[in-house]
């Protein structure tokens, strides 16, 4: 979806929802555009807060991402208007000394937080707060992120690879699995709870420092509709990698990538051999989603072949995502 056209009642019901939509050490001196959901936004920082307008002068319809910041404003390149953090306008140059700025001079402020090094935007009303990783907080732990990574597909799409077991072996021998010795997906459990569900399983898994090694992990998933997941790669001795996974949905056919990763070993070393393990994982898999028609995730489960127990995960993300979406 285009910025400014109009929008399904499918896009208007994500609109309630938290998405990330830049890294928080993007916003410095100077606006930053972004598109969440077809929509134009800017972002600015307003005494070290970052505020998210639509990306809309209310005067002529200017991009504010093309103006600056000066004095705790954001300006409008085209006639000098200036808009503080609440979207108030506190100046028209072109007004006559003791004119009175219109009550309708204003821009539209979006509801904006910043967390884990990335800055989130809910276009409406947030129905859940954004998840809470307490370990991100905790020392024990070290923190890196990755993103963002575009992809040509739909944010469903994106999020069901994230989650799909099955396609380890197949996608990526000898990183997440080993296409000899495979076994059979049987099936999950899969606990729904609101809003969200959880379900976990046991890989082989390429030891992310030693590429010599391999361990049998417990995975643990929690996907957080519509696009969030938590998961934990946990090793036979204690050791845990935990990813905070968001899919953002920039239009109905593109998707921003970002992750959140701690990690309760290895503290000592930098993430960049984690950081290249990862990406090359999302590359892998970027080539096959991007390849998958429709480009956005059927809902309705007569439009794709599914298999009970390997597919579990997946038939009731889609089940839930049309009862969001509904």
């Amino acid at each position: 979806m285009k910025p400014g056209a109009a929008m399904s009642d499918a896009t208007r019901a994500l609109h309630d929802y938290w998405h990330p939509v830049a890294l928080a050490s993007a916003l410095g001196d100077a606006p930053v555009a972004a598109t969440l959901l077809g929509e134009a936004i800017v972002l600015w920082r307003a005494g070290g807060q970052a505020v998210a307008f639509r990306d809309r002068c209310v005067h002529r319809g200017t991009k504010l991402s093309l103006g600056w910041v000066e004095a705790g404003a954001i300006v409008c390149p085209y006639h000098g208007w200036a808009f503080d953090a609440t979207g108030a306008c506190t100046r028209i140059p072109a007004l006559a000394e003791g004119r009175a700025i219109p009550a309708r001079a204003r821009a539209d402020r979006l509801h904006c937080e910043e967390r884990y090094g990335l800055v989130f935007v809910c276009l409406g009303t947030p129905r859940r707060p954004l998840y809470d990783v307490p370990e991100f907080d905790d020392p024990a732990f070290r923190v890196h992120l990755l993103g963002p990574v575009p992809w040509r597909a739909g944010a469903a799409r994106s999020l069901e690879n994230f989650m799909d077991e099955a396609h380890l072996p197949w996608a990526h021998p000898g990183m997440l699995g080993n296409r000899d010795s495979a076994p059979p997906v049987i099936t999950r459990d899969v606990e729904e709870e609101d809003g969200a569900f959880y379900f976990e399983c046991a890989s082989e898994v390429r030891n992310r420092f030693d590429p010599t090694k391999t361990t049998l992990n417990r995975l643990t998933y929690r996907i957080v509709l519509p696009f969030t997941i938590y998961h934990e790669n946990i090793y036979p001795n204690g050791d845990r990698v935990i990813d905070l996974f968001f899919t953002t949905p920039v239009s109905e056919t593109e998707t921003v990538r970002y992750m959140v990763v701690g990690r309760n070993f290895g503290l000592d070393q930098p993430p960049d051999k984690l950081i290249a393990f990862t990406l090359k994982i999302w590359e892998q898999d970027r080539v096959i989603i991007e390849s998958q028609s429709p480009v956005e995730l059927p809902l309705d489960l007569h439009d794709e072949l599914h298999v009970r127990g390997p597919d579990n995960p997946a038939i009731l993300y889609r089940r839930m995502m049309q009862a969001l979406l509904a």
